[in-house]
């Protein structure tokens, strides 16, 4: 989603993006320049990323310097912007604004990091997040800066079409994620478990991480093995094939910056019920959302909504209008807005 981005933001900016990470060998780059800075050593990659942009900023005159993610990029977009007097912009995506010791996930839960994190939001020109639970987390975690503001990213509408699927049985779920704790796949299954218990239901499962051993495991200790179809990890053009097949999505993280697959489910008529975070939590007439790890609620409410057409239509269209409404051309529109 962020090389979209960039891509659009290229049509009216001579853009120069600086990789702090390897560049895949295959990556070809259109429209923008792409300067790769690494190095294993924390310290020398930013004295590297400073020099480079000093030689850059010499010939190109930068108006702003954009850093996604809090830690390091938009720590160094800060610092760069007021070394070289540039307006700085940084842009929260999650895992900077949330702190899950039991899983060892969150740069707030680190300390040192936190003071960085803060020092950062606090001196930054421009500072935005995808949502307004991420801000609500560093509210909680004791941030005092007012002035965030809120720029989800939306997808390519042309891209994720809305279709309106008549229910049939049995009831398709879907669920594309990381299969990672903080995704929460255990909730998924103990609340599918249950669904499947009172309807005929299947489930997709999209993508693989960490977690894919215990995620099976737990399938077949649940008896439900035979009701899951798990499909691994899929190229990006892929995805609309199953939206268009999807009744609704299961999302059960337990943080998220956004979700870009609430999103895209939002956008192609696939109904969205999951744990109220990320965009779960910002637009509840858009989804079925229930508290993190609830895993009884969330089956609950799920077999409610699907006794119930109408409410089930309501969602479906609260939710295309405001992925309507919030494109990738909104988006890319509001942050070049930032720039100014």
């Amino acid at each position: 989603m962020l090389e979209r981005i960039i891509r659009l933001l290229a049509i009216d900016f001579n853009l120069t993006v600086f990789q702090l990470f390897p560049v895949n060998k295959d990556f070809k780059v259109e429209g923008f320049e792409l300067i790769a800075v690494y190095s294993r050593n924390a310290v020398f990659k930013s004295v590297k990323l400073i020099l480079a942009f000093w030689k850059e900023q010499r010939r190109n005159k930068f108006q702003a310097v954009h850093g996604f993610w809090a830690l390091p990029n938009g720590f160094l977009a800060v610092l760069m912007g007021k070394i070289f007097k540039i307006k700085s912009v940084v842009s929260l995506l999650g895992g900077d604004a949330i702190a899950l010791p039991d899983i060892a996930y969150g740069q707030l839960i680190n300390p040192f990091y936190r003071k960085l994190i803060f020092w950062t939001l606090n001196s930054g020109d421009e500072i935005n997040a995808l949502t307004s639970y991420l801000v609500n987390n560093l509210r909680q975690a004791g941030l005092q800066r007012e002035n965030i503001k809120i720029i989800p990213w939306g997808i390519d509408t042309s891209m994720f079409v809305f279709r309106k699927k008549p229910l049939t049985s049995p009831v398709q779920f879907l669920h594309i994620a990381n299969l990672h704790p903080v995704k929460d796949q255990e909730t998924l299954l103990r609340s599918f478990k249950i669904i499947s218990d009172e309807i005929d239901a299947r489930l997709t499962i999209i993508g693989e991480g960490i977690s894919e051993g215990f995620v099976r495991g737990l399938a077949v200790e649940l008896g439900i093995e035979n009701k899951i179809t798990f499909v691994g990890l899929l190229p990006y053009e892929q995805l609309p094939k199953f939206y268009c097949e999807a009744d609704l999505l299961l999302h059960t993280s337990r943080s998220e910056g956004q979700s870009e697959v609430v999103t895209e489910a939002m956008s192609c008529g696939v109904i969205v019920c999951g744990t109220r975070v990320g965009l779960m939590y910002d637009q509840p007439d858009c989804c079925v959302s229930v508290p993190v790890k609830d895993f009884k609620a969330l089956a609950n409410e799920v077999l409610i909504l699907l006794r119930d057409p109408k409410r089930m239509d309501v969602i479906r269209t609260h939710a295309h209008a405001w992925t309507s409404f919030h494109s990738i051309n909104w988006t890319v529109k509001k942050i070049k807005e930032l720039y100014y």
